[in-house]
This record gives structure tokens, C-alpha cells and sequence, in this order.
């Protein structure tokens, strides 16, 4: 059954942040994996307004910019929170850029303010940006504990910028495409449409918030939803990650998949049970193809898949760590249709995304 939320009604990503963090003030918001930072919403937004509280202080207003130059972990959502309480807007610099990319992002923008984390302070400092402030939250960021947040955030309009999500620059310099809060808002319910999200929904932070994917997946969407976000520093860790947090949507791009397709089929097509293995999933490849042409299912297949399900593939969606997850997708390029196949084969229907920045993210789902 989908999550009925009070915040989906909210006119702006910062009146969500405030009834979800209302709402559900003891359940966790953001994490690690191994809770060395566990944070509830109510802790969540005590952390935002302080936050919040530091940046006006520096003269942070509405309508301002402010850079953010930070890897998947916690602060990132409390830094990006704090300057949208504000009524300014947070954009993300991809990590990888260098020094002359981040001028060029920093000066297109007009950032007077950068929060980063201290990895790429080098970077930062050899762009030779404009930004009157480079904060590290390694070195602690200002801070006001009694801040009064409501009359800055309750300020905030729908048609004011929340984000900028800058384009790769394949066609020239990169482009900030504005998103407004309500585009966003607009874009998470069409998304919850699609997927349907459980309260109580969990997702993994680790696609590069720079992109619109990762700020709607694994940010927006728990903001409105009150989902609990698991933070992944490392993306080359994130199937690691999958059995430890078990997450109810978990999306990622076409490559993640093509390598957990290769690494299951070289576990099960090999040793004592491989040519009973081989069978099954050929067997189950069959019978996906008889539902995708929209075609009855023999009930001998019928009968064949349902055994390899309860003998083998049950315990390979546990054994990845989607067992409880009710929606998997796959987006930000072509997936080759073996792929697809194979996971809807083995009990995970994955499904691909479709969207792009000036859409806010997902503007399809093709199941």
C-alpha cells in the first residue's frame, strides 16, 4: 500500500522538510551503515536550523546560492536542508571535477558561500573562486543552536529556486538547469506514483548529488516520504551495502546491474547444481517472455519456475539484499534487454527510468 504523507501537500521542499521532521520526529532520517552517524528527523532538523543559523550569520539570504562540494554522508543533507531553510539555493559540484570546473560552476552561479568537506579543499583553493567563504565541516561549520528557523523558512515561495542542477557540458560549458520547489514536489508525486512507496521506505545515498537522480531519489523523496536514507561514501562499495540495509527502492544505472548479473551467473552456473541451475533460469527467461508479449504461461513453466523460485531464487534476492524491496529500477542510460530479463527472471522486476534534468528525474517507468 503506498505512504500517505502530509508533506506531499506542502507548497515548498522546505514546508515538507518541516512537517516530516513534525510527523516523524523519532524515526531515523539519515545514517551510516554502521550508525556511526544515525540521525531522527527531529535530530535531523535541530542539526538543519543550527546550520541555518551559522550561514545567516555570514550573511546567507534568500535567494543567494551556495555551493556544495560533499561526498555521500550526512552532512551533505544537512548542509543542502540548512541553506533551503534559508530560502537560498544549495547545487551540488560533482567531486571529480577539477579546479577549473569548479570556477566555472562557482562564477555561473554566483556562490559568495561553498560548504565542502576538507578532501577537496586543494581543489577548491586552486580554482581561486570568488566564494567569500570555503567551509570545511571537518573544521566545524557555524553554528547557532538557538536559531528561530520558521520565519525564513515559512518565507520560502513555490516558484523559488531549490536547486541547480548543472549539465555535463558535452555541448559547451555546463548549463544550470533551475528547479523550482514546486517542480520538485510535482516530480516526487508523480515518482510515488510510479513506485508506490511503504511507509517507512529505505533507501541507499550514493549517486553523486551533483545529479538529479541522487537529489530526487535518495534526498527529495525521503523528505516528503520520511524515508531512511543509508549513506554510501563509496559507490563502488554500494552492493555491499545492499544485505546490510535492505532497501525497500533501491535504483541504480545499467552498469551496477550488468556486473550483479555477471557475478550471480558465474556463481550458479558452475559446480554439482549448475546444470540444474541453468535450466531454471532458462526456464524462467521463458516465462518472462510469455508475460512481456502479454501471452498465457504454460502451466508446466508455471510449475518449473515456481519451484526454482522456492528452491533457489528466493534465496538469491535474500542473499542480495532485495528481498523486502518493492520497487528496482535502472535509468540514466540503455540497459541491454539480457539484463532485464535476467532479474525478472530470478524474482526482481527491474525497471527501467526514464528522466532528465529539466524533468526533475524520473518522467517514466517502462516495467
Amino acid at each position: 500500500m503506498s505512504v500517505v504523507s502530509r508533506a506531499v501537500s506542502a507548497a515548498t521542499l522546505a514546508e515538507a522538510f518541516r512537517i516530516t521532521a513534525t510527523d516523524f520526529p523519532d524515526r531515523l532520517a539519515v545514517r551510516t551503515k554502521d550508525d556511526e552517524v544515525s540521525l531522527t528527523w527531529g535530530e535531523l532538523r535541530e542539526r538543519v536550523d543550527a546550520l541555518a543559523g551559522g550561514l545567516a550569520a555570514l550573511g546567507v539570504k534568500r535567494g543567494d546560492t551556495v555551493a556544495l562540494m560533499l561526498g555521500n554522508r550526512p552532512e551533505f543533507h544537512i548542509a543542502d536542508l540548512a541553506v533551503m531553510t534559508l530560502g537560498a539555493t544549495p547545487f551540488s559540484i560533482y567531486q571529480t571535477f577539477a579546479p577549473e570546473q569548479i570556477a566555472f560552476v562557482v562564477a555561473d552561479a554566483g556562490a559568495r558561500v561553498a560548504l565542502i568537506e576538507s578532501a577537496y579543499a586543494d581543489a577548491f583553493a586552486a580554482a581561486g573562486t570568488d566564494a567569500e567563504h570555503v567551509l570545511a565541516f571537518e573544521d566545524g561549520w557555524p553554528s547557532d543552536p538557538g536559531f528561530d528557523a520558521e520565519p525564513y523558512w515559512r518565507a520560502v515561495e513555490p516558484e523559488d529556486v531549490v536547486t541547480l542542477i548543472y549539465t555535463s557540458g558535452t555541448t559547451g560549458p555546463p548549463k544550470g538547469v533551475q528547479l523550482v520547489h514546486r517542480n520538485l514536489i510535482a516530480a516526487a508525486r508523480l515518482t510515488e506514483s510510479l513506485i508506490q512507496f511503504p511507509d517507512g521506505a529505505k533507501v541507499i545515498s550514493w549517486l553523486p548529488a551533483a545529479h538529479i537522480a541522487e537529489r530526487m531519489a535518495h534526498h527529495y523523496l525521503p523528505v516528503i516520504y520520511a524515508m531512511t536514507v543509508t549513506c554510501c561514501s563509496n559507490p563502488r562499495e554500494v552492493v555491499a551495502y545492499l544485505p546490510a540495509v535492505k532497501p525497500t527502492w533501491f535504483f541504480a544505472v545499467p552498469r551496477i546491474w550488468e556486473k550483479l548479473k555477471a557475478g550471480m551467473e558465474g556463481f550458479l552456473l558452475q559446480g554439482d547444481d549448475a546444470q540444474r541451475n541453468r535450466a531454471w533460469l532458462e526456464a524462467a527467461a521463458r516465462k518472462v517472455e510469455h508475460e512481456q508479449a502479454g501471452e498465457a504461461v504454460p502451466d508446466e513453466l508455471a510449475a518449473t519456475v515456481a519451484e526454482a523460485d522456492r528452491e533457489l531464487f528466493a534465496g538469491l534476492r535474500a542473499m542480495l539484499g532485495l528481498d523486502e524491496a518493492v520497487a528496482v529500477n535502472v535509468g540514466a542510460a540503455p540497459t541491454p534487454r539480457e539484463v532485464l530479463v535476467f532479474f525478472h527472471a530470478i524474482g526482481i522486476p527491474l525497471a527501467e527510468l526514464w528522466g532528465m534534468s529539466e524533468t526533475c528525474g524520473a518522467g517514466a517507468c517502462n516495467p
